[in-house]
C-alpha cells in the first residue's frame, strides 16, 4: 500500500472510531458531564493521532517528490513541471539543467563550450552544478574572459564532471577523491556535501543519465588557476603607471591620490587634485564638469595651476568670462571615445580633439603635446586617462 493510501485509510479509521465513541456516549445513562469527562480525552487523543498521521503522510509525500535529493537549495526547485525533481529525473543532464532556474548561467557556459550534447549523452555522469550565484561571485571581467575562451571554459566545466559513474553523496564520501573528465582529481568531505572548497547545497538530484549535485561555488582546476593568474599579471603589465616630475605633488593617499582618482570620473578626480584647481574652476564656468564625469572614455590633457597662471591675467579673466571661448579652449584638451596612454598617443602622432582641432604628439620617454610637456602622464581615472601638462593648449584661431 502506498504512503498516500495509508494516510487516507488511517484518517478514515480515526474519524470512524471517534464517531463510535460519540454515539456510545449519547446512548449511555451517564450524565453529560460524566460522558464528556470520559470520552473527551480519548476523542482528543484520536484526533491528535490523526493529525500526526496527516503531517507524517504530507512529509512522506514531499520526500517522495524530492526523489532522494536533500539540502537547503532543494527548496528553490519548482514543485512541478519540467524543472521539478520528477521532471528533471526524466531528462538527461543538459536538458534537466536548462529547466532548473538555479542553473541558467551554467547552461549558458555549457552552450558556449559546446558541451550540452555531451551532457545529454548516455553517461552515466556525476555532475557538480554551480548555481547562478556561484558564477555571479566571479569578477565580471574574468567571467567574460572565461566565457570567451572555449578551451579554458571547457577545462573548467569538465572539471565539474565525473564520467562513467552516477554517485550519491554517501558514495562520494566513501571515495574521498575521484578523477574528473578534465583529468585532475576533486576531493570530498566525509559526508559527501563538500567538494574541494565548495558546499553541495542540493545533493542527489536525479537526472535520466546520472546524478547532479548543486554547489555554491565554481570549481577551478589548476590549469584554469594558472591561466587566470597569467591573465591578471599580463593586465597589470599593460596598465601604464603615472610618471613624470609633477607626480610627486599628487597626495599619497585619500581621494586626491592616484588610487583615489582611479575610482572617480575625470571631473571629480580633478577636483581632488591640488595641481588642478584652476582647471576645475574653468570647467565649472564652462558647464563641462558633468560631461567630464560622463561615461567616456576620454583622454584629457590637464594644465596645472601654474600653466594657467602663465597666461596674462587680463587675458585669462576675459577667457573665463566668455563661455563660448572658454569651451573652445577646454574642449581642445579632450579626446573623446578613447582612453590613451602616452605611448599610444606617441604612436598615433596626431589626433583630433573634441574641439575640432588636431593635437600632435611625440615622446622620448616623456610625452610632448605640441610645445607642451606632460609633467605627470598616464594618470588613471574611472572614465579617462589624464596627462597633466605644463601649458594651456590654445586652439588655432
Amino acid at each position: 500500500m502506498s504512503r498516500k493510501s495509508l494516510y487516507r485509510n488511517t484518517k478514515l479509521a480515526s474519524l470512524l472510531f471517534a464517531g463510535t465513541l460519540v454515539a456510545t456516549a449519547c446512548g449511555s445513562s451517564s450524565s453529560p458531564a460524566e460522558t464528556a469527562a470520559t470520552t473527551a480525552p480519548e476523542t482528543t487523543a484520536v484526533v491528535e493521532e490523526a493529525m500526526t498521521d496527516e503531517a507524517m503522510a504530507d512529509e512522506a509525500m514531499v520526500e517522495d517528490a524530492m526523489l532522494g535529493a536533500f539540502g537547503p537549495a532543494c527548496a528553490a526547485v519548482p514543485a512541478d513541471g519540467e524543472g521539478s525533481f520528477a521532471g528533471m529525473a526524466d531528462d538527461p543532464a543538459g536538458t534537466a539543467a536548462s529547466n532548473n532556474p538555479l542553473l541558467s548561467t551554467l547552461v549558458t557556459a555549457a552552450t558556449e563550450a559546446g558541451l550540452v550534447d555531451t551532457l545529454n549523452s548516455d553517461g552515466p555522469f556525476t555532475i557538480f552544478a554551480p548555481t547562478n550565484e556561484a558564477f555571479a561571485a566571479i569578477d565580471p571581467a574574468t567571467l567574460d574572459a572565461v566565457l570567451a575562451d572555449k578551451e579554458l571554459l571547457t577545462a573548467i566545466l569538465t572539471y565539474h564532471v565525473i564520467g562513467g559513474q552516477s554517485l550519491s553523496a554517501s558514495e562520494l564520501a566513501d571515495a574521498g577523491t575521484i578523477a574528473t573528465v578534465e583529468s585532475t582529481d576533486i576531493s570530498f568531505g566525509s559526508d559527501g556535501v563538500i567538494v574541494n572548497a565548495a558546499n553541495v547545497i542540493c545533493s542527489n538530484v536525479p537526472v535520466a543519465n546520472g546524478t547532479v549535485h548543486i554547489i555554491d561555488s565554481v570549481l577551478l582546476p589548476q590549469v584554469a588557476l594558472d591561466a587566470l593568474a597569467a591573465a591578471a599579471e599580463g593586465a597589470m603589465e599593460e596598465v601604464a603607471m603615472p610618471t613624470g616630475p609633477a607626480c610627486a605633488a599628487v597626495p599619497a593617499d585619500g581621494e586626491g591620490s592616484f588610487a583615489g582618482m582611479a575610482d572617480d570620473p575625470a571631473g571629480t578626480a580633478a577636483s581632488n587634485n591640488p595641481l588642478l584647481s584652476t582647471l576645475v574652476t574653468a570647467a565649472t564656468e564652462a558647464g563641462l564638469v558633468d560631461t567630464l564625469n560622463s561615461d567616456g572614455p576620454f583622454t584629457i590633457f590637464a594644465p596645472t595651476n601654474e600653466a594657467f597662471a602663465a597666461i596674462d591675467p587680463a587675458t585669462l579673466e576675459a577667457v573665463l568670462a566668455d563661455k563660448e571661448m572658454l569651451t573652445a579652449v577646454l574642449t581642445n584638451h579632450v579626446i573623446a571615445g578613447q582612453s590613451l596612454s602616452a605611448a599610444e598617443l606617441a604612436d598615433a602622432g596626431t589626433i583630433a580633439t573634441v574641439g575640432g582641432g588636431d593635437l600632435n604628439f611625440m615622446s622620448d620617454g616623456q610625452l610632448m603635446i605640441g610645445e607642451a610637456t606632460a609633467l605627470c602622464q598616464d594618470v588613471p581615472t574611472a572614465n579617462a586617462t589624464v596627462h597633466i601638462i605644463d601649458q594651456v593648449l590654445l586652439p588655432a584661431s
